[in-house]
């Protein structure tokens, strides 16, 4: 069903994304120690189908620390885990995954060899055989309109297994040496898009 732009914006006026966080992996193990403390989230009017930050986000991270994502919860502690975004980065995309090459075809990805993404199965599609849902990748073999994903860094691409669709994102993962800030600025830092329904 195709959602009006009010649609679209009525649709994540309301969230129970009230705090964020932290995560040193995809979506499971949240960090701790230090001064470490998830933040409460401010959000912006809905506006054509997104809805973002209207204030910064500083989240205190202890020393030793790699932080993969950041994460939304619906407390300030314990409560529920929301979900995860990339940090440092807005590419993201869908691509088509063909087993006998090991490629996802995306048109003008944007990627470049070295760079860290998770993977995920669009909505009403499974996830194809040989990629994972808990494994940040390195890009391999990255040309215009298609890339390959390796478990190291210049390493042999993943056996995909099965075709299927693919949807992307880039991370920069942030490694603490010691006790610093994961910054998320206004507007960017987080962003809930709702513009593909429709």
């Amino acid at each position: 069903m195709p959602l009006t732009v009010t649609g679209k914006n009525n649709l994540i006026s309301v969230t129970s994304f009230t705090h964020a966080g932290a995560y040193t992996d995809l979506g499971v193990t949240e960090t701790s120690g230090g001064s470490y403390a998830r933040q409460s989230i401010t959000w912006a009017a809905a506006s054509s189908g997104t809805r973002t930050n209207s204030a910064q986000l500083t989240i205190p991270i202890n020393a030793g620390q790699t932080i993969q994502t950041v994460g939304v919860w619906d407390a300030l502690s314990a409560g529920n885990s929301q979900g995860f975004f990339q940090i440092g980065s807005t590419i993201a995309g869908v691509g088509t995954a063909t087993a006998s090459t090991d490629t996802i075809a995306s048109f003008a990805h944007g990627l470049a060899n070295t760079d860290r993404v998770f993977v995920t199965a669009p909505s009403g599609t499974t996830l194809p055989t040989g990629l994972s849902l808990t494994t940040l990748y390195f890009v391999v073999g990255s040309a215009t309109d298609s890339f390959q994903l390796s478990l190291t860094s210049g390493g042999a691409a993943v056996d995909i297994t099965a075709n299927g669709e693919v949807a992307f994102f880039r991370t920069v993962p942030q490694t603490f040496a010691v006790s610093g800030n994961l910054i998320l600025p206004v507007t960017t830092g987080l962003v809930v898009d709702v513009t593909a329904f429709g």
